[in-house]
């Protein structure tokens, strides 16, 4: 095909969703699915967030697994919101195995300290502090 006609091409006709399935067929891959997606976030919160966060490398590790498995890849939206859902479901995990791992008391130290005894609020309990300033865990 000469390289002038990907140019005159209509990529918003209904003509292209026919084409990218017969190119699907043809190499052996398929649409990818909200489950294709919802495995994708998850492998990459389980496997990758663990030693990569910037989030357009987890994006290229989408695309290349996505091609690896033979499964069309998402649109780049898609792709940088997957990798979003990644690491806020990375981060989630875990601040929820940290806070497993402290005992009651340091829990209820901490959640004090955080709520305060209220000597260090202002008389409205604004989270004023001497001199000021606000209190960094308030």
């Amino acid at each position: 095909m000469p390289a002038e006609a990907w140019a005159d091409y209509d990529w918003q006709d209904k003509a292209i969703q026919r084409h990218r399935g017969e190119n699907r067929a043809a190499y052996g891959f398929w649409a990818n699915t909200e489950e294709d997606q919802d495995r994708l976030a998850a492998w990459l919160a389980t496997e990758l967030c663990l030693v990569e966060l910037p989030r357009d490398r987890l994006a290229a590790a989408v695309v290349a697994r996505c091609r690896n498995d033979r499964i069309e890849p998402p649109a780049p939206g898609q792709v940088r919101r997957l990798a979003g859902k990644a690491i806020k479901d990375f981060e989630r995990r875990f601040h929820c195995s940290m806070l497993d791992r402290l005992s009651h008391t340091t829990r209820s130290l901490l959640e004090d300290l955080i709520a305060g005894d209220g000597t260090e609020h202002g008389a409205d309990g604004d989270g004023a502090v001497a001199g000021g300033g606000r209190s960094h865990f308030t």
